[in-house]
């Protein structure tokens, strides 16, 4: 317990509560928000991830979308949208799944660079639009984001023999051998499975958040999870071959969704025991890899992942949390931009932290500015 306090400590130099309560917050979500609009977000709505050659990928829209949501902006949720229907649904929302990579090509002009589709992005927008739809009553949004669910499920999910339907990461290239279906834990935030199958309720979304929970449960060596995944017949679930036991960029989401999905959801308190890896190791705070063979954990993380991480460690140990973060500031993110990921692990978990966002047992998002029907 010792040993977890000083790790606690150490986190100190990230994040600051300017008081005794997690509602005042000094230095956070508005800073973080006010930068990213600044120096990522272009007037017309296209997100910009400066640190990779200025291209536009469909989960910065959406995510994007979620934060314009949460700060009850439509005029910014329907600039963003136009841009992603205008570029990424190639013009329209009703019959195509979005591109997940747009910027400069190869002959110098500017447009889609992959065509392919991100499963994890699509459930985003889905989300995104079904919710705004609700939260400002607007039924075109409710009806676009139906209109995707079904176009994810028809095109994105696999029936997996012995087990069931699940979602793959993309539409095209995730099925390598007649045997083999390939995807991401960290795609499928648990909130999110728990909304799209009560809204939805039969195939392939009926029973979705308890196929998650069966698959984190047979990948989950050690209380950590890898980046990608695979499921073989006959084998069931397994580390991906091609990317190795390692969890990193990609697998710090699966601990930061699991800590924002309410306590309420009945599959919460199995799936947070399956993520205890680095609190088993009595240093609560999160490494840049881990390695789900050999159960090791190592590296420097980046600034993002540790606040990414607060919310499940809120979840895991409340009482040293609040303790070790009364007098603590949070160091604003860069100004360049060129941190876009650790910039979005921020927003996600300094927003849910300070009570600007968080998720009932069914998945529905909570405003402060919307008052519950």
């Amino acid at each position: 317990m010792k040993r977890m306090s000083v790790r606690l400590a150490m986190f100190s130099l990230v994040f600051l509560f300017a008081s005794g309560t997690e509602n005042s917050v000094a230095a956070g979500f508005d800073s973080g928000w006010a930068r990213y609009r600044s120096c990522c977000i272009q007037t017309d709505g296209r997100v910009i991830d400066r640190g990779r050659q200025d291209v536009t990928t469909s989960e910065g829209e959406s995510y994007a979308l979620f934060f314009a949501l949460v700060q009850n902006d439509p005029i910014l949720f329907a600039r963003l949208l136009r841009w992603t229907k205008d570029n990424l649904f190639r013009g329209d929302l009703s019959h195509h799944l979005p591109a997940w990579l747009w910027g400069k090509k190869k002959d110098g002009r500017w447009g889609i660079i992959d065509a392919n589709s991100a499963t994890d992005a699509d459930m985003w927008l889905s989300y995104d639009l079904i919710e705004a739809g609700r939260l400002w009553h607007r039924s075109k949004y409710i009806r676009l984001g139906e209109r995707l669910a079904l176009r994810i499920a028809r095109r994105e999910f696999a029936d997996l023999p012995g087990f069931g339907p699940f979602p793959l990461g993309g539409d095209r290239g995730f099925h390598p051998k007649r045997t083999l279906w390939r995807t991401n834990p960290s795609y499928f935030p648990p909130f999110m499975l728990r909304f799209l199958s009560d809204r939805f309720g039969e195939s392939p979304w009926a029973g979705l958040p308890r196929r998650f929970l069966t698959l984190v449960k047979s990948v989950s060596r050690c209380g950590f999870v890898p980046d990608w995944v695979v499921y073989e017949r006959g084998k069931g679930w397994r580390r991906d071959p091609a990317t190795g036991p390692l969890g990193s960029y990609d697998a710090i989401r699966v601990y930061l969704w699991t800590g924002m999905t309410s306590s309420r959801d009945p599959d919460m308190r199995s799936l947070s025991k399956r993520l205890r890896g680095w609190i088993r190791k009595k240093d609560i705070g999160p490494t840049l890899f881990v390695n789900t063979r050999t159960c090791s954990a190592y590296g420097k993380p980046p600034w993002g992942f540790e606040v990414a991480y607060l919310p499940f460690v809120r979840r895991q140990e409340t009482s040293s949390f609040r303790e070790n973060y009364r007098t603590v500031r949070f160091i604003p993110p860069p100004e360049n931009g060129r941190e876009y990921y650790d910039t979005n692990l921020f927003l996600f978990g300094s927003g849910f932290l300070e009570k600007r966002f968080a998720f009932d047992e069914k998945g529905r998002l909570i405003v402060p500015w919307k008052k519950a029907p």
